[in-house]
């Protein structure tokens, strides 16, 4: 693809990936892996769009939610009950999102500035570090 000059890399994170600091009470799922994992696909996802744009190729961190297709029921899990976005509309939600040069393409979130708030404050928070020990962990 870099020699070519053009591409596009997808890869399928999840919704669970922005649910790290819920608590076990709001979402009670042995989670840790399974998102820690999906936050991974995220982060890898937006440093190759920066790493990769300028020589042509497009990348993007799908993120839906709970979708409808057999991935649950083969782990033996019954979602019948949970409301579910179609796969056709997950697939038309992400070739739009690359159309509108979203990195980050959430299909269930309908306002993306909450996206953009997310990315801007891990970027505030990095930019933040400094040398010194931060004042609140010296001892007093």
């Amino acid at each position: 693809m870099v020699a070519r000059g053009e591409g596009t890399i997808i890869n399928v994170s999840g919704m669970l990936a922005f649910s790290g600091p819920a608590s076990v009470e709001k979402l009670p799922l042995r989670r840790a892996v399974y998102t820690g994992t999906l936050a991974l696909i995220v982060a890898l996802s937006q440093a190759l769009h920066e790493e990769l744009k300028s020589k042509g190729l497009r990348v993007q961190a799908l993120c839906p939610g709970v979708v409808a297709t057999e991935f649950h029921e083969r782990q033996g899990l019954d979602l019948s009950a949970v409301p579910r976005m179609s796969a056709d509309d997950v697939v038309t939600a992400s070739l739009q999102a690359l159309t509108l040069g979203e990195v980050v393409c959430a299909p269930g979130v309908e306002r993306s500035e909450l996206l953009d708030a997310v990315s801007q404050a891990d970027l505030a928070a990095f930019a933040a570090q400094a040398p010194q020990l931060a004042e609140r962990y010296r001892t007093p």
